[in-house]
Formats: structure tokens, C-alpha cells, sequence
């Protein structure tokens, strides 16, 4: 191997570390990393897909009405490795999340730990899995 090669070799890596830290500067642009809301409510829907899997969670308000939450969580690999698949979650699941809310107001979080019958899991890359 050349100095040349092994130069874009080294080169190519810091890219790819680049990136990963700037998809995760994109979840601070985005949700804030300092307050967590803690939400119960009905699945409506799980989006089982790469690169951060999602639920729609309806979730009452104290008014009577109700709000859908779209909650974007870990990766389907960190999901799996968790122990949660396709079928683990079924509409109409009564589901516990506490979130890091969207900095904007609107319904929208990114998913810390989400509580599925009495198993709690951790998801957010902060708490040391990605």
C-alpha cells in the first residue's frame, strides 16, 4: 500500500466518524437534550425502518382531546438488539415513553426509554448504546 492509499484510508475514516457526530448534532438541532416529558398513550403506529425507527403514539390530554406524538427512536439494529422486532409493538398497545421533546412545540420527540409491559429500555445513543 501507498503513502497516497493509506492516506485515503485514513482520511475516508474520519469521514465516516464525521458523520456519525454530525447525525447526532442533528438530534441537538432538533430535540432538546435537556428536558425530558415523560408520555402515555395508544400506539398507533410503528415505522420499522432504517436509519431511526418511529411510533405514533396517541396520547390524551388533560382537556379530553387527544394529540398523535410522532416519536423517532434508535436504530432498527439497537431496537433488535433490545429485543423488539416488527410484532413487538401492536396498535392499540397502551405504551410509556419518556422523550426528549422537539425544540419547536410541536408533538414530536426523540425517544430516551420507552416502557414495553414491564420491561424498560434504554434507546437514546446518550446512555452509552448506539
Amino acid at each position: 500500500m501507498t503513502a497516497r492509499t493509506a492516506g485515503l484510508v485514513i482520511l475516508c475514516g474520519f469521514l465516516m466518524v464525521d458523520a456519525r457526530l454530525e447525525a447526532h448534532h442533528a438530534v441537538a438541532g432538533v430535540y432538546d437534550l435537556n428536558k425530558e416529558v415523560v408520555l402515555q398513550g395508544r400506539l398507533k403506529k410503528l415505522n420499522f425502518t432504517n436509519p431511526h425507527a418511529s411510533i405514533e403514539l396517541t396520547v390524551p390530554n388533560k382537556d379530553g382531546t387527544f394529540t398523535d406524538w410522532v416519536l423517532t427512536t434508535a436504530s432498527v439494529q439497537t431496537l433488535i438488539r433490545e429485543g423488539i422486532n416488527k410484532t413487538s409493538m401492536k396498535p392499540g398497545e397502551i405504551l410509556k415513553v419518556t422523550v426528549l421533546p422537539a425544540r419547536n412545540g410541536n408533538p414530536a420527540g426523540f425517544i430516551r426509554s420507552l416502557t414495553l409491559g414491564d420491561k424498560d429500555i434504554k434507546l437514546f445513543f446518550g446512555d452509552s448504546r448506539d
